[in-house]
């Protein structure tokens, strides 16, 4: 994801005999190692996120909200609880948007919310959202599929930027490492993507380690506004009859 060298470039090529043969570029052995170890972890992490109707994720969830942050003399926040996301099918999320895949994200004390994305054999994309509340007709829609997750990432890779509601709502996603992380339904190999990003005046950074094969397994979350922590989440898979 030069001009001004171009010139420069065919005018060198114009003065070299066309009888020298350059000598061919080999790779180096950088390149090439890190090319077989991203074909060995594409292999391993297909299918990237094998669902059927009805499979579940259960999540040990807290939250955290500072002082002063919901009214002024507010106090603080602490609330643990469960978060639950189930696997719909393809649905569609609007009457002239076309099915695609769903999860349904209950916690209690609050309207579901449903995540629309696209899933691959080797990659899972973005498409929208909806929290279902009775005065809530549209969801939040992506035109073009956003890339997400995709089999065999590398720490460095970086997928194209989200931006949304005229630029109000902007999202970025890069890789920051793969490797093993434990919650309480067991130990995953998993690739941590870090997604940076706002809303209006707000900043958002949320860590996901996605575990290819089972889905997210851990989340972090926090929300800025200029220097000041307005939201803090984190949650951790307890269990799911997903995975290999």
């Amino acid at each position: 994801m030069k001009p001004t060298a171009v010139p420069f470039l065919v005018s060198l090529a114009l003065v070299v005999p066309s009888c020298e043969k350059q000598p061919a570029t080999e790779p180096s052995s950088t390149s090439t190692e890190e090319s077989v170890e991203k074909d060995a972890w594409r292999d391993a992490d297909i299918p990237i996120l094998p669902v059927e109707n009805g499979d579940m994720w259960e999540y040990e969830a807290k939250v955290e909200i500072p002082a002063g942050v919901t009214s002024r003399g507010a106090a603080a926040v602490q609330t643990s609880f469960t978060r639950t996301r189930r696997y719909l099918g393809k649905v569609k999320p609007a009457e002239e948007l076309p099915a695609t895949d769903c999860f349904q994200v209950t916690v209690p004390g609050s309207p579901d919310e449903r995540e629309f994305v696209e899933i691959h054999d080797d990659r899972v994309l973005l498409r929208g959202s909806l929290i279902m509340r009775p005065e809530t007709t549209r969801p939040l829609w992506y035109e073009h599929p956003v890339p997400f997750v995709e089999a065999g990432m590398r720490p460095g890779t970086e997928a194209p930027g989200i931006s949304a509601g005229g630029g109000a709502m902007v999202r970025r996603i890069q890789v920051i490492a793969r490797e093993k992380v434990t919650v309480p339904a067991g130990e995953y190999d998993a690739i941590r993507l870090l997604m940076t990003g706002t809303d209006g005046d707000m900043e958002l950074r949320r860590t996901i380690w996605f575990a290819p094969g089972t889905g997210i397994v851990r989340e972090e979350k926090t929300r800025y506004r200029g220097d000041r922590l307005l939201f803090r989440e984190e949650q951790s898979l307890a269990r799911t009859n997903v995975g290999r």
